[in-house]
């Protein structure tokens, strides 16, 4: 059996997510306002449970068997990707550019 990656769809997907995660990581710019406290608590005796469990007995190994797998080949194509450019806050000019490389 031969499979041959001919739809641009995949590579569109990957483009995406990595643009999408280049986007997560950059597009806000994130200041602390005010300091955080923890609560007062007032703790008292306690006790945690205790539990007698029974495991089962795993044996994993290996043998030799022969399987069929799919050869998969790949070719290059030219296609659109996504190209992000991201303006921070305040910013005239992109801070960062998301182009996936091939």
């Amino acid at each position: 059996m031969k499979i041959t990656l001919t739809s641009s769809v995949p590579r569109l997907a990957l483009a995406a997510t990595v643009a999408l995660t280049a986007l997560s990581f950059t597009s806000c710019r994130v200041r602390q306002t005010q300091e955080a406290k923890a609560p007062e608590i007032e703790v008292k005796d306690g006790q945690a449970p205790k539990y007698d469990v029974d495991t089962a007995k795993v044996s994993v190994d290996s043998e030799k068997k022969e399987v069929t797998v799919p050869k998969v080949t790949t070719e290059k194509e030219t296609v659109n990707v996504p190209d992000v450019d991201i303006t921070m806050p305040g910013e005239q000019t992109p801070a960062v550019t998301a182009t996936p490389n091939p």
